[in-house]
């Protein structure tokens, strides 16, 4: 019964982790159009033209990002004596995004806005616009800028992106400072791909599987002490047969972690004593990732680092690695019905 109470206080009392996610998650897609804006001369009114793009990105995490950008349409330029004149440029472009909201204060899933910082650069190229824009031009182009995002549902987002982008000065096909700069003012939809957004999943209370542990042994001790009220009868002796001795130990980590959590090293260290007790003895370190979270790939290499992680506190402890045996099972086996129980490193010493 005590044993079933504690299952109950795990199970009504969780912790929040983000689910791990694999490459082909949180993918988007973001076409915009806008204004752009060629420094120049002439008055600002002469130097707007229409500008567009295209992108497709992926979020690595709630933090961080990045897109491939294809943008461009028709730049203006003029001088204070002679007339305007415009030429059409395409941009290739690799961004980094930053969201500020998600950097700055806890994530949320359903946040109904977040602005995000935006910086990185590409290559440009302009087009011939005879008879003032003779030649075409190549060139290295940088950009900065923040991305105001509004939350529609769980599929689109209205943006509004506003960036400056600095190029070399042939950009404008005439002679002035070092740089030529324009800016963008673009709105524009995201409609994220699969697995949209970030989730939040439950993790185990690791203060409440110490308690659980401290239940279990406390049921070993009381059935230890409990004696029958009859003895029975004396049995033949049985022939001698060969015993073979073994310690097993189970070493629990938090989701998606490889590192040994403190109150688990006493587990490890156990086995260290155990083999320093028993010279001949050898250890299976087996590592173990749950099924319910990560793709089969993340979860073998996270399988992977926990065993490494046991092994590397094994050394530390005396034991030589020509004792050691150490290999990963991903999420192909599940030792334990509860899921968070798989997120483990089995020992076995003989």
């Amino acid at each position: 019964m005590v044993v079933v109470l504690a299952f109950s206080g795990i199970l009504n009392a969780q912790e929040k982790a983000l689910k791990q996610y694999g490459f082909w998650d949180n993918w988007f897609i973001q076409p915009q159009v806008g204004v752009s804006y060629t420094t120049g001369e002439v008055g600002f009114g002469n130097l707007l033209s229409p500008s567009a793009a295209l992108s497709a990105g992926k979020y690595f995490s709630p933090e961080v990002g990045t897109r491939l950008q294809l943008s461009g349409w028709r730049a203006k330029g003029g001088m204070r004596e002679g007339p305007n004149y415009n030429w059409n440029y395409m941009a290739t472009t690799v961004d980094v995004l930053f969201n500020l909201n998600n950097i700055f204060a806890p994530y949320k899933e359903d946040r109904p806005f977040n602005l995000v910082a935006l910086m990185g650069g590409g290559w440009n190229h302009g087009f011939k616009n005879k008879p003032k824009v003779t030649e075409s031009t190549d060139n290295i182009v940088v950009r900065a800028g923040l991305q105001a995002n509004f939350r529609l549902n769980s599929m689109f987002d209205l943006n509004l992106e506003g960036n400056i982008n600095a190029t070399d000065d042939v950009w404008n096909h005439k002679s002035g400072s070092k740089y030529d700069t324009y800016y963008n003012v673009l709105l524009g939809l995201t409609y994220r791909f699969k697995n949209r957004g970030f989730e939040l999943v439950e993790t185990s209370n690791e203060a409440l599987i110490r308690a659980l542990n401290e239940k279990i042994n406390e049921q070993r001790e009381i059935i230890n002490n409990i004696r029958p009220y009859v003895e029975p009868e004396p049995c033949p002796e049985p022939e001698p047969a060969v015993v073979k001795k073994g310690e097993t130990a189970v070493v629990l980590f938090r989701i998606g972690k490889s590192m040994v959590i403190a109150d688990q090293a006493v587990h490890i260290y156990k086995i260290a004593e155990y083999m320093k007790e028993n010279p001949e003895a050898t250890v299976q370190v087996t590592g173990y990732a749950d099924a319910q979270t990560g793709t089969p790939a993340v979860n073998k290499a996270i399988s992977e680092k926990r065993a490494q992680a046991v092994t590397h506190k094994l050394k530390e402890y005396g034991i030589a690695e020509s004792r050691i045996k150490t290999e990963s099972r991903g999420a192909e086996e599940q030792p334990f019905e509860v899921n968070e129980w798989n997120r483990v490193v089995i020992l076995f010493a003989e």
